[in-house]
């Protein structure tokens, strides 16, 4: 059974309080000698009990709240008798390290005052909604020391980070108490040690509100003064360079400033003021110097000072005048006037052969350049597509750089690209990216399947495996409707070698024999080219394996037509001259009038043109190459390069040459003038009746659409082949309205309705 308490246990308040205040003024006299003793522990437990029963007793002599107020009082009377005293009696540094070190005792003295009389915490506190004893300690020290020193503190702190960025060495452990000091009074919690299970809660970002308000508004009004006042002695005598290795260094030194002694949350105010004083104030000045700016930089290939450049202005918001913008506009007037210095230059040039290589390169210099110094950032990648567009669809005399790039392409294909292993693909790669930034890609593909007929028909192309890479790349670009036509040649040529083996094999079950070999390659028309038919007389030899061929071909399909393409044909005879015999590579045509001279000795022109049906023009061309070649098979009389219908040819018996086998096939890798022009013809066509599909789908999905709308999104839907003209498009959407797929509005001839 529990006793009750006599009159004789009450503790009155004033001897109680006595007792408290003696153990207060012990710890403090110990934490002002410098802890050079402990607290007693028998103390300590003995003023925790006196405390406890203070606060336990039953009213009138429940002195819990009387405790309470005394609690704050006797921080009050210590802080304004003892430690303001002491900061204010000392000045500068030294005012600055007596104000640290007071704060930090006064945390320990809160941490064992909470000790004494944490039962007040406990019980009291919560019953009453007070505020925390921990938060009384922090908050009288705020009002008592805090604020009647802060401004001074916070010149003193501020002179000393001006020291710093001027040179000077100074205390950085120092200033990271004081510091600290601005963030801790804002936030009592974190400050102490808590029991388990006790909840101290968050205030998020408002515990920073006294840093923010006392100390930080300053410090970056002081930084942004200081660096306005650097910049613009900098801007005035630093070349581009030196300015920004300078800024940079400052950004740096600043980062280490907030890491040394500031609290995290101001670096990004802390660099934005810098950033803004150093850099966006500047940016135009600093880009636009005449010798060492951002042009003088790009034309000096200066990667490091460009990539410097990067880095620093990447830390400005973008706009027309701001951040990477106005340096990407730069890059791009600068890529485009070298691009335009090169056209200018080609133009003067006759061979244009190296001219897709030199776009190559330029172009491996500025994207190595955007990768590397640019940070392959969008932007600059973007502003590399704009200005190779600008000069990459420039024609260079007479020759379009479409044209070009399928003449480079043909050679790569027929070299394997100078035989460098594992190289090719890389180069085709390139390629590729140039041809991205053609305007007309139409007018490339049909460049290109010309010279890839070639290729296939004379057997010239190195590598099958490169054209089909090319080919496979071109339609990751545009799609397979515009690669079609260039795998249905491959295919071809691959269907021919079996088509060629069966034909082999039906000869010898039917027993036909040619007296020579025969190989038929089939083409299917609306793949390959169009090529000028000729009515030729064949010889009776080359006749026969027409016919057997046909028979053949004829037995195995019903359902197609074959139609013979002399002119692409080859025949190798054997010329049987004094000295040796020779065997001779030629076009068919070549072989015509050859093996007449197997009938007699000598022939006009004419007679010639008689026999083989062969046009005088075309004939012409193929005498010349027979008699007056380096190959001079037929002898001509008169002598002379002219020709004319009544000279006399004979077979030339007296021919030698140190080969055994020579060449002299008509049929000219190169595009001629002829072929230029009836590919843009071809390529004209084909974009009319584009032009016409693409107005067709749109108004069929849309129905009724004004002028201009159709206009834009047909153009549109064709930009990714050509750039139509809105001229053509117009004449297109005319011929649609008379041959009845369109007509125009009634009340409004500016909109067009699709006719079903």
């Amino acid at each position: 059974m529990l006793a009750m308490n006599s009159a004789a246990d009450v503790i009155p308040l004033e001897p109680g309080w006595e007792k408290m205040r003696e153990g207060i003024d012990k710890f403090t006299a110990i934490m002002e000698g410098g802890f050079r003793e402990s607290f007693p522990l028998a103390m300590h437990s003995e003023l925790y009990t006196t405390c406890y029963a203070m606060c336990t007793q039953k009213a009138p002599h429940n002195w819990a709240d009387e405790l309470y107020k005394r609690y704050g009082t006797m921080y009050e009377q210590q802080l304004e008798q003892t430690v303001l005293p002491a900061i204010k009696a000392k000045h500068g540094t030294e005012m600055l390290r007596e104000f640290a070190r007071r704060w930090k005792n006064h945390k320990l003295l809160v941490r064992q005052m909470w000790k004494l009389f944490v039962y007040l915490d406990r019980f009291y506190i919560k019953r009453i909604s007070a505020l925390p004893l921990k938060a009384v300690g922090v908050q009288k020290f705020e009002q008592v020391v805090f604020n009647q020193v802060k401004e001074e503190v916070r010149a003193g702190v501020l002179q000393l980070i001006e020291k710093e960025r001027e040179g000077d060495m100074v205390d950085r452990d120092l200033l990271k108490q004081v510091v600290d000091v601005f963030v801790e009074i804002g936030d009592w919690r974190p400050l102490f040690p808590t029991r388990v299970g006790e909840e101290i809660g968050d205030i998020g970002q408002a515990r920073l509100n006294t840093y923010v308000k006392e100390l930080e508004t300053q410090l970056l009004a002081d930084t942004s003064a200081f660096y306005a006042r650097e910049s613009s002695s900098w801007i005035g005598t630093d070349s581009c360079p030196e300015y920004m290795k300078k800024a940079e260094n400052r950004l740096q030194q600043e980062v280490a400033l907030v890491a040394a002694y500031l609290h995290g949350s101001t670096e990004e105010k802390l660099l934005k003021e810098v950033e803004t004083q150093l850099l966006a104030n500047h940016q135009s000045a600093l880009l636009d110097k005449e010798e060492t700016g951002c042009r003088a930089l790009l034309r000096e290939e200066k990667q490091d000072d460009l990539k410097r450049m990067y880095k620093l202005f990447q830390r400005l918001p973008n706009s027309v005048t701001c951040g990477l913008q106005p340096i990407s506009q730069i890059v791009r007037e600068h890529i485009v006037d070298v691009g335009m210095s090169h056209v200018r230059k080609e133009e003067a040039e006759k061979d244009h052969s190296m001219y897709a290589q030199q776009l190559i390169d330029l172009h491996d210099q500025y994207h190595a350049m955007v990768q590397g110094s640019f940070g392959s950032n969008t932007l600059f990648q973007k502003v590399l597509k704009e200005a190779f567009e600008v000069f990459v669809n420039k024609d260079i005399g007479t020759s379009s750089t479409a044209e070009l790039l399928s003449t480079f392409c043909d050679n790569i294909m027929k070299t394997g690209g100078d035989k460098i292993e594992g190289e090719i693909d890389t180069v085709l790669d390139k390629i590729v990216m140039l041809f991205s930034y053609l305007s007309d890609k139409d007018m490339f593909a049909e460049f290109y399947r010309k010279q890839l007929a070639k290729r296939l028909l004379l057997n010239r192309s190195a590598s099958d495996d490169d054209e089909r890479s090319l080919i496979t790349k071109l339609k990751y670009r545009c799609g397979a409707q515009f690669t079609s036509k260039l795998e249905g040649m491959l295919t071809d040529m691959n269907v021919s070698k079996d088509s060629q083996n069966n034909f082999a094999t039906w000869m010898r079950t039917s027993e036909t024999n040619l007296g020579m070999e025969c190989a038929v390659t089939v083409l299917t028309t609306g793949f390959w080219p169009t090529y000028k038919v000729d009515e030729v007389a064949l010889p009776a030899e080359l006749l026969r394996c027409v016919d057997t061929f046909t028979r053949y071909y004829e037995s195995r399909t019903s359902h197609r037509k074959l139609k013979w393409i002399h002119t692409l044909g080859t025949c190798v005879l054997t010329g049987r001259f004094d000295t040796k015999p020779i065997e001779l590579v030629i076009a068919t045509y070549q072989a015509c009038i050859l093996m007449l001279f197997n009938q007699q000795e000598e022939y006009t022109t004419a007679d010639i043109a008689t026999a083989t049906k062969l046009p005088m023009e075309g004939l012409m061309k193929y005498m010349q190459t027979l008699a007056l070649s380096k190959y001079q098979i037929l002898t001509k009389s008169p002598k002379g390069k002219e020709m004319l219908e009544s000279d006399v040819f004979t077979f030339n018996r007296a021919f030698t040459d140190r080969q055994r086998k020579i060449k002299m096939s008509l049929l000219v890798t190169k595009v001629s003038a002829d072929e230029k022009l009836s590919t843009k013809q071809t390529v004209d066509e084909d974009r009319k009746h584009a032009v016409e599909a693409s107005i067709v789908r749109v108004m069929k999905a849309r129905k009724t659409m004004a002028h201009q709308q159709l206009v834009m999104e047909v153009s549109q839907q064709l930009m990714k082949l050509f750039r139509p003209d809105p001229k053509v498009i117009k004449n297109r959407i005319e011929s649609l309205i008379s041959r009845e797929y369109l007509e125009r509005d009634k009340d409004n001839q500016g909109v067009y309705k699709y006719l079903a």
